[in-house]
């Protein structure tokens, strides 16, 4: 007689970071249907989550996106507070996307575009996601939350193309990210139309 109790523990164990997501999502969900700043929030999210994957990339360890996470957050919202304090009156979202490119740099110096495919792929996200967060911040309001929730479903599929090909990024963090993007785009895009 076999114990089937302990590998179906352990499957559902292994899906901490959907767990781990759906807690983000709730929080999520709820600043965009209690506020009305979904484009200042979440724009400025789309180019961190692309300058998590860079600092991943460039560092060449794939868990390092988890304190990449915590120290990028950490750095949109000192931008958030310093110009709700009018110390710093610069977008957060042009300061996320300015952000990337010393990240890119880091990967250069580091010598990690001897892997071109992967080198470019991460150039291409940068360049795309960064586009993403300022056409965000310059577009009309529910454009720009339409914009907002485009910018989170792509980076969904970015998240499920590198939890496939197991690179860049441990799976765990494109696991947790993925879900919290797919979730989080689509609440964008019904906010936006609804």
């Amino acid at each position: 007689m076999t114990d089937t109790a302990l590998p179906q523990r352990a499957r559902a164990a292994d899906r901490w970071p959907t767990a781990l997501a759906l807690v983000v999502i709730a929080g999520a969900v709820t600043v965009i249907t209690l506020l009305d700043r979904e484009v200042e929030f979440f724009g400025p999210a789309i180019a961190t989550m692309a300058g998590i994957y860079l600092v991943a990339y460039a560092d060449g360890r794939p868990w390092t996106a988890w304190p990449a996470f915590v120290g990028l957050s950490a750095v949109v919202s000192v931008l958030h507070v310093l110009r709700s304090l009018r110390v710093l009156d610069v977008d957060p979202a042009v300061g996320m996307t300015v952000v990337l490119l010393p990240l890119w740099l880091w990967g250069v110096l580091r010598r990690r575009f001897t892997d071109a495919g992967t080198f470019t792929l991460q150039t291409a996200g940068m360049a795309g996601f960064g586009a993403i967060t300022l056409l965000c911040a310059a577009a009309q309001p529910r454009l720009g939350i339409v914009l907002a929730g485009v910018g989170f479903l792509a980076h969904g599929a970015w998240d499920a193309y590198h939890f496939v090909v197991d690179k860049v990024v441990n799976r765990p963090w494109s696991e947790f990210c993925g879900v919290v993007d797919l979730a989080v785009g689509t609440a964008l895009v019904f906010a936006a139309v609804g």
